[in-house]
């Protein structure tokens, strides 16, 4: 591919330099550098190419401008480059040349659940089995203290073994998991982050606290990740149509070449 980019780029600038003033040399490597950069979409890349394999850095300033305007050009009347031409005809349209894994660029505090249903510390046993028979929307719940720091995080699963364990229905919450440890991340986490951290762990929901303070402003779980993976997704491949294309239809259409809008 690059090859014939150079070839066709340097072919028409040298053509084009029998009609303008200067060495058709020179509009030959002008014309290389503006075709790469506009097939491409890489007009960096096209500039620095062609000035390194024929040592013309006087050229940098046309070539600069050159190839700006052969981008502009590209991005306005076409919806791809020729990199990714080959996936757009297997079906995959993406609106970006390079996607990156958008986990990897949103942080915990961006998908988070904030001010998220928290137990108290103060909270009994058999009240928190009552809860979670009666009253409770989620699988698990984070538990604070007074000030809003975490203590550890209660689940149904919990909630079923306490119910059969009547030595510690007046024992709080705060007791009963002192010893415990639950896995918590910070705001600017990033998300691939926490996905692995859920994967490893097996706990679906994380919670999100202050770095400095300790305190829980959020709870991140699956959904959300997910959530947020499936709209970067769509932003990339949707394809909106802007122009509308106008289609002839042969068996109405009279002999005049009228055309009809779809």
């Amino acid at each position: 591919m690059l090859a014939p980019l150079l070839m066709i780029g340097g072919a028409t600038g040298w053509l084009f330099g029998h009609v303008v003033p200067g060495e058709e040399q020179f509009w030959a490597l002008i014309g290389m550098a503006g075709i790469m950069s506009c097939a491409m979409r890489a007009p960096l890349t096209g500039i620095v190419f062609a000035a390194e394999i024929t040592g013309r850095y006087d050229a940098l300033p046309v070539m600069v401008a050159c190839s700006g305007a052969a981008f502009a050009l590209n991005v306005l009347l076409t919806r791809r480059s020729i990199l990714t031409e080959k996936i757009a005809r297997r079906g995959q349209h993406l609106s970006q040349e390079f996607a990156v894994d958008p986990l990897d660029v949103l942080q915990a505090g961006a998908v988070m659940t904030k001010n998220p249903d928290t137990l108290p510390g103060s909270m009994s046993v058999a009240e928190a089995v009552t809860f979670f028979s009666t009253l409770a929307r989620h699988r698990s719940y984070p538990v604070v203290g007074p000030g809003g720091h975490l203590l550890g995080v209660v689940s149904r699963s919990d909630a079923l073994a306490w119910r059969q364990n009547s030595a510690l229905s007046a024992a709080t919450l705060a007791d009963t998991l002192s010893d415990s440890s639950h896995p918590v991340v910070h705001p600017d986490t990033p998300c691939s982050l926490v996905a692995d951290t859920i994967v490893q762990t097996g706990f679906g929901r994380i919670p999100v606290i202050a770095r400095s303070t300790g305190i829980v402003v959020g709870l991140i779980s699956r959904q959300d990740l997910l959530t947020a993976r499936l709209a970067h997704r769509r932003q990339e491949t949707d394809r909106h149509r802007s122009v509308p294309k106008i289609r002839r239809d042969r068996s109405d259409a009279p002999r005049g070449g009228r055309t009809r809008l779809p």
